[in-house]
């Protein structure tokens, strides 16, 4: 039987005297790591469990995979940004940690999301400082958050999205007042329907994928180291959609990348209580990029039952 750890993600922590601060009522939670990524077709996982894989040929590369349980009743999938920095005017999100942005946010785990690019008054000088946190950005694509619509869907990007019911859709978004959680890709959608739809291209970067089963019941978020020589050097579009495919997707497609690909999770000390946000990729920059937006896990809401 396989062996989890209990420290570095800890154990499913499901204590109900514990509680996140500031979150909805209910069981805090911390990820669950596995040694080594489950057997195919693997029957009574966890809700919410993370495990690392490593390819040795054609290159090296260190992958790290979440996997979703949709159906669970604890957990939700969401999409953690901030705040509208200047209502009415040009910049959709600013540049924040990502651990702070998590944590303020109440996440159990999250991934980065959509790409960004300088506003059009920014000015050279601060064009030259690149990507710092407090910088006001656009942001590229579809971003819905409880169902508020901060940034429209671009065309030519697929947008990872749950509706009203809580579920997922990769691709175009028909009605995005529809979409109550939601992000875009970037570049290109990997698997649909199970055919792989990447452009055939070579360039290795660090990737941050998404991706949801036929069935829409489990949800893969990956990340794909890259920049390192020697330990991790990053995969193509057509590699990330056979990972993919390969773990079980039907539908996936690619998020930011790059310096921004980074992901989260919660984890515990040996007596389950406090709760801290780490990393558990290896950024390519060494310190994680200050980014707007991330695709990530809640607890659900507890409804309350009054006095």
């Amino acid at each position: 039987m396989q062996r989890y750890l209990r420290l570095a993600f800890g154990a499913l922590l499901l204590s109900a005297g514990r509680h996140v601060t500031g979150a909805a009522t209910g069981p805090t939670a911390a990820v669950l790591r596995l040694e080594h990524a489950p057997r195919a077709g693997a029957k009574s996982l966890p809700p919410l469990v993370c495990w690392s894989e490593a390819w040795q040929t054609p290159r090296p590369v260190r992958f790290y995979v979440l996997r979703v349980d949709l159906r669970s009743p604890l957990y939700e999938v969401f999409t953690v940004v901030g705040d509208d920095p200047d209502g009415d005017g040009p910049a959709e999100a600013k540049l924040e940690s990502p651990q702070a942005l998590a944590n303020r946010l109440n996440a159990v785990a999250a991934v980065n999301a959509n790409a960004f690019a300088h506003l059009p008054t920014a000015t050279p000088e601060e064009r030259q400082q690149g990507w710092f946190a407090g910088k006001l950005v656009d942001v590229a694509g579809l971003v819905a958050a409880d169902g508020a619509l901060r940034s429209p869907p671009d065309s030519p990007l697929a947008s990872l999205w749950l509706d009203r019911d809580g579920a997922p859709h990769v691709g175009d978004v028909p009605d995005p007042t529809q979409a109550r959680q939601g992000v875009s890709s970037w570049i290109d959608r990997l698997l649909a329907d199970g055919q792989v739809v990447a452009r055939p291209e070579t360039h290795l970067h660090p990737r941050t994928l998404v991706g949801v089963d036929a069935e829409a019941k489990v949800m893969l978020l990956v990340v794909a180291d890259g920049r390192q020589q020697g330990n991790s050097e990053g995969i193509s579009l057509p590699e990330a959609a056979a990972f993919m495919k390969q773990h079980g997707c039907h539908n996936a497609t690619n998020l930011d990348g790059g310096g921004s690909s980074i992901l989260l999770a919660q984890e515990s000390d040996p007596d389950g209580v406090h709760l801290d946000m780490c990393i558990v990729n290896r950024p390519s920059a060494g310190a994680p990029r200050p980014i707007p937006v991330m695709l990530g896990v809640r607890l659900r809401a507890v409804p309350s039952t009054g006095p």
